[in-house]
């Protein structure tokens, strides 16, 4: 699938400091752009009633993502504390 990351998700992973952290977004990024699906990833979910808006969970950890017609657009990134407050984005 092809990846495309919005400037809210650039945001987000800049504030990180964790070499942990900065993996786990490679790993799941190289797993998105592998997959031929949807089903393909793993851990992701979609919203309820939310369309085709999906979280990714990993550890404490949420993606936020768009999927749509073999794109994958990265929205949001956070810990699951405050993931929820800014996502879905509307």
């Amino acid at each position: 699938m092809k990846v495309e990351f919005r400037s809210s998700f650039i945001r987000d992973i800049k504030k990180l400091k964790s070499k942990a952290t900065v993996n786990l977004i490679q790993t799941v990024i190289e797993n998105c752009e592998i997959a031929g699906s949807i089903a393909d990833i793993k851990d992701c979910e979609p919203l309820h009633s939310q369309g085709k808006f999906f979280k990714i969970k990993r550890g404490q950890y949420r993606f936020g993502v768009y999927i749509n017609r073999g794109m994958v657009e990265f929205l949001k990134f956070g810990t699951r504390q405050n993931f929820y407050d800014d996502f879905p984005p509307f």
